[in-house]
């Protein structure tokens, strides 16, 4: 099993695995080092929607997202925290190709695997060659949507997922298996639809942070920008609301007016 760990705020999030267990602890915003790590270098003509889908799309991995503007960037962050597990890049230049080409000649670099999500702008073929030439193990055009991202990048952490080292767990208050889709409060299974399953998990990732209202549309629709009725967004969250408190997870989500919405579990149980 691969577990993630919210200690800092007593909430545990375990991603469970049928052969392995392995335990890591995360403060309150970033992952422990033994998570498996994406890095995500953004193309400066990417508009902030895309680049949030994208990002979401990444967090249902399970992995720990960092984002980066600039190639320097990028690299400097390298430096300091060792190779990542998958470098996700969005949106394509010839300077990039080159840096890339630049990168590979670094000690284990060569190995990095990494892919690239179009983001919508013109030359996406020809974007997609020049790509898949320099080593991409895929480039995928927007107008694909994201799930295959998904896809594609929890394949690649499951072998590093494989490599983690066993440790033994602990109680935990909160467990969501990414792998069969079922969650656990307080020890007790609950069941959600599809959409608040997500939603729940990425409200997990992000303890005491602000989700704004954009941001909660953008998961409900699964990152594809489909219209959602006024009304779909409060209905949704009410849902998951009151089947927290059934599972004795009263108060957990809070409602930020005017801003969004903030999971709060207990610091202390």
């Amino acid at each position: 099993m691969f577990w993630i760990l919210l200690d800092s705020i007593g909430v545990h999030v375990h991603v469970l695995r049928a052969t392995l267990w392995a335990q890591t602890r995360w403060p309150i915003r970033t992952a422990s080092p033994r998570s498996p790590r994406i890095l995500l270098l953004v193309h400066a003509r990417t508009n902030d929607k895309t680049t949030l889908s994208v990002e979401v799309a990444l967090e249902r991995t399970g992995g720990q997202v960092h984002r980066v503007t600039e190639r320097a960037e990028a690299e400097q962050w390298m430096m300091r925290r060792g190779e990542p597990g998958v470098l996700v890049l969005l949106g394509w230049s010839a300077a990039t190709g080159d840096w890339l080409r630049h990168l590979q000649c670094a000690p284990h670099q060569d190995e990095l695997p990494f892919l690239v999500v179009g983001n919508g702008l013109d030359h996406e073929r020809v974007d997609a060659v020049a790509a898949l030439e320099v080593g991409a193990q895929a480039y995928l055009p927007s107008s694909m949507g994201f799930e295959p991202l998904t896809a594609q990048v929890r394949n690649i952490l499951k072998k590093l997922r494989a490599q983690a080292p066993a440790q033994v767990g602990e109680a935990e208050t909160l467990c969501i298996d990414l792998v069969s889709l079922r969650v656990w409060i307080l020890g007790q299974e609950i069941h959600l639809p599809r959409r608040l399953f997500y939603l729940l998990h990425y409200f997990a990732m992000h303890p005491d942070e602000v989700v704004s209202n954009d941001q909660i549309a953008d998961l409900l629709s699964e990152g594809k920008g489909a219209y959602l009725a006024p009304n779909t967004q409060v209905v949704k969250i009410h849902r998951l609301r009151k089947i927290l408190e059934s599972a004795g997870a009263k108060g957990w989500l809070e409602t930020v007016h005017s801003f969004g919405y903030r999971f709060s579990p207990p610091k202390n149980m």
